[in-house]
């Protein structure tokens, strides 16, 4: 039970935790995408265990209708429903909002860490204590101070801000900020403009004033913008100099401000994720305000619209400036030095050249010994040929690797004494082909150590010339890979493993359709046999009459074994022979099996099979599979049609690209869009009770007999499914 225990415990441990990110806008905000990038990182270099991080874009700048909201919270229901994250991070003003009115349907009770909300939202949100994160408190008093600074002559102040929620928040906080201060200007407020109005009015602008940008989320007409852009777009026309709140518009043209960086944030955000991931209560950690706020102007637009950089506050971070003459000649001086020192030096110099080319030595000596004993670690084999001497040089461990004595002569003949007779004439051609083109071999071939284990080793051989003459050395690399073949062995044998259980699953769901059809050949023979006996105990038996009960009789029994011995085929395990197959009399015996159960359940099969015989080289068991899955597939899809609509078509066609394809065509639902392009993935089902592994089986089969399947909606109405093999000819005597 202690074991058990510990097992369970390291299977828990191995899940990985889930952190759901929630864009507030979409792809194109710089601001969030910071966030997101910041936490994304902190994340996955500071959790001691593995994480999953997802993300959406809830698009709420473009978007604000209801309908909207629920069809987006409905959409994050079945996303996330069945595995919910641990923990969901909101990126933006307007997603913390979304969350908590839909957090019941979304995510009940998964913590919460909130970022780029300011201390008024967060107040009158009333959040429950299990959410917590950042509280972006943005100085606008000190933009204004570092505006006042650089023009201490103006007069006159500007404020810009769009017509969106965020943006009325900011123009309530931009109004008391302007008119609380002990200086005194002009204001002129530019709200609830179209992006057309403002830019006029804003190339009108004085070029002494002061023009203080807020955000610009949409216009008066419901137009979305990202902020970051009009902000670039204004500060390109205007003749005053842009102040702002948001370290994602430096860059863009305006002067700068009193700002957080955005990845800041992010890391913040991330640290509280994982101490609620480790365990603690997102009830204990109070949120906070983010500590890495800071002056933060842009160079060239100080020297754009003339501002004195000495002006500055202390601090303060002064981005993309222009090196200076010394900082970016800094490297010739100093070359001009060392050569003025090398002159002076000459003799020295000479001396100590004797010491570091021993030296150079020595570290190319250990360098091969570091090489060697990484290849070692890595089991690899490190070895070069000789042609022309016969000579085999290779690392100690190649030697141990093909069990050769540390004395013995190293040559061509010794090394393939060791491959196993059945890869010898592989090893060779490898080796042959190496030097005459050239190129990478790849091989892989067996080895018998003295012991008599026999193990695999993939070598891997190219030859190299010198002064473009015909190739003489020949050298690569050998590597140990039993394990992986040994691997590969085990993944076939589950695979053959999955398929058979897959062939007893569906024939378990027929079992009443193949009963009927094992009973009705049983009922008939009994019915003929008690006949013969009653004919037999007539004085005078009519012979001819019991000859027809007697052949009914033989007729019958050949229908129920030719049942079983299909029954037998799906049923038997083990490994499979490649054989001669008719797809036609495939497609027969396949419906034929299903002949009760698509009787049983109202469904008409129609055949349209091309006269000519196709064969393909494969495994008539695994293909009878594919062929049964999907058409019980269509039958299910068919369980809401009107019965008179119920049916299946059947057809094989040639191409003139040597293959034939099998059409499986049903009249059922079709294939949804949520579906598209999941229907391959393992464990993916659209049925109740489905396993999801019966298609990606049949793919895998189809493909193993150099093939593809593929799922199409027709235009009709239904589905086909389709898979296309390779038409072989027949080999004598196995067709």
């Amino acid at each position: 039970m202690a074991l058990l225990f510990l097992f369970a415990a390291e299977s828990y441990a191995a899940e990985p935790q889930r952190v759901l990110m929630l864009h507030a806008f979409n792809y194109t905000f710089p601001a969030t995408t910071l966030i997101a990038d910041g936490a994304r990182k902190r994340l996955l270099e500071r959790s001691p265990q593995p994480l999953e991080i997802d993300a959406d874009f809830l698009d709420l700048a473009r978007n604000t209708d209801a309908e909207y909201e629920s069809r987006v919270a409905m959409f994050l229901l079945l996303k996330y429903g069945k595995r919910p994250p641990d923990v969901v991070i909101t990126l933006g003003s307007a997603a913390l909002p979304f969350v908590v009115r839909h957090r019941d349907n979304i995510a009940p009770n998964v913590p919460v860490v909130f970022t780029a909300i300011s201390p008024q939202s967060y107040s009158a949100l009333r959040l429950p204590p299990n959410i917590t994160g950042i509280v972006s408190e943005f100085s606008l008093d000190k933009t204004l101070a570092l505006a006042e600074r650089l023009q201490p002559e103006a007069t006159r102040l500007f404020v810009i801000a769009g017509s969106g929620q965020v943006d009325r928040r900011w123009q309530s906080v931009a109004r008391r900020s302007v008119e609380d201060r002990e200086r005194k200007f002009e204001v002129t407020y530019l709200f609830d403009r179209s992006h057309a109005k403002l830019m006029e009015e804003v190339e009108n602008i004085p070029h002494d004033a002061i023009v203080l940008y807020l955000t610009f989320f949409a216009d008066n007409g419901g137009r979305a913008f990202v902020p970051a852009e009009v902000a670039g777009s204004l500060a390109a026309v205007s003749p005053a100099p842009l102040y702002a709140p948001y370290d994602t518009y430096i860059g863009n043209g305006i002067v700068g401000g009193f700002v957080e960086t955005f990845e800041s944030v992010g890391v913040r955000a991330a640290d509280m994720a994982l101490q609620i991931l480790a365990g603690r209560d997102p009830a204990t950690i109070a949120p906070e305000t983010n500590p890495g706020q800071s002056y933060r102007v842009d160079h060239r637009a100080l020297a754009r619209w003339k501002l004195q950089e000495s002006r500055l506050p202390p601090d303060t971070v002064v981005l993309f400036k222009e090196p200076t003459i010394w900082s970016e000649h800094r490297g010739i001086v100093s070359a001009a030095i060392l050569i003025v020192a090398l002159q002076s030096l000459v003799v020295a110099a000479l001396l100590i050249q004797r010491r570091r080319r021993l030296r150079a030595e020595n570290l190319l000596k250990e360098s091969e010994e570091r090489m060697t004993f990484a290849a070692a670690a890595a089991n690899i084999g490190l070895w070069q040929f000789d042609r022309h001497r016969n000579e085999l040089w290779t690392t100690e461990h190649c030697r141990a690797l093909f069990g050769l004595a540390r004395d013995a002569p190293l040559t061509r003949d010794a090394f393939l004494s060791v491959v196993h007779p059945d890869d010898l004439q592989t090893a060779t051609q490898s080796l042959q082909k190496s030097f005459e083109t050239e190129q990478p071999a790849i091989s892989d071939v067996r080895i018998v150590l003295p012991g008599g284990e026999v193990r695999w080793v993939r070598m891997r051989a190219r030859s190299r010339s010198e002064g473009g003459s015909r190739p003489d050395h020949l050298g690569g690399i050998f590597i140990d890979i039993t394990e992986q073949k040994s691997a590969e062995a085990e993944v076939a044998l589950q695979r053959r493993e999955v398929e058979h259980l897959m062939r007893v699953s569906v024939l378990g769901e027929l079992s009443g359709s193949i009963a009927h059809e094992v009973n009705q050949p049983l009922t008939a023979i009994l019915s003929n046999a008690q006949a013969a006996l009653h004919l037999l105990a007539q004085d005078s038996p009519d012979l001819v009459e019991i000859r027809d009960a007697l052949e009914d009789i033989v007729h019958e029994d050949n229908r129920a074994g030719e049942v079983i011995h299909r029954l037998r085929g799906l049923l038997k395990k083990g490994e499979r022979n490649a054989e001669n197959v008719n797809i036609n009399d495939l497609v027969r015996s396949t419906i034929s099996l299903l002949n009760s159960e698509l009787i049983g359940r109202d469904i008409n099969v129609r055949l349209d099979l091309e006269n000519s015989a196709f064969f393909t080289r494969g495994d008539s068991v695994q293909l009878q599979q594919v062929l049964l899955n999907l058409v019980m597939n269509a039958m299910d899809a068919m369980a809401s049609t009107p019965i008179t609509q119920r049916s299946i078509f059947v057809s094989t066609r040639g191409d003139q690209a040597g293959m034939v394809d099998v059409r499986v065509k049903d009249q059922g639902h079709g294939i949804g869009p949520k579906e598209n392009g999941h229907l391959f993935e393992p464990f993916y089902t659209t049925k109740d009770h489905g396993l999801g592994l019966g298609l990606p089986l049949c793919s895998t089969i189809i493909q193993a007999h150099q093939g593809k399947l593929n799922l199409i909606n027709d235009e009709g109405g239904g589905a086909i499914a389709v898979f296309s093999l390779p038409i072989q000819q027949p080999e004598m005597g196995n067709a």
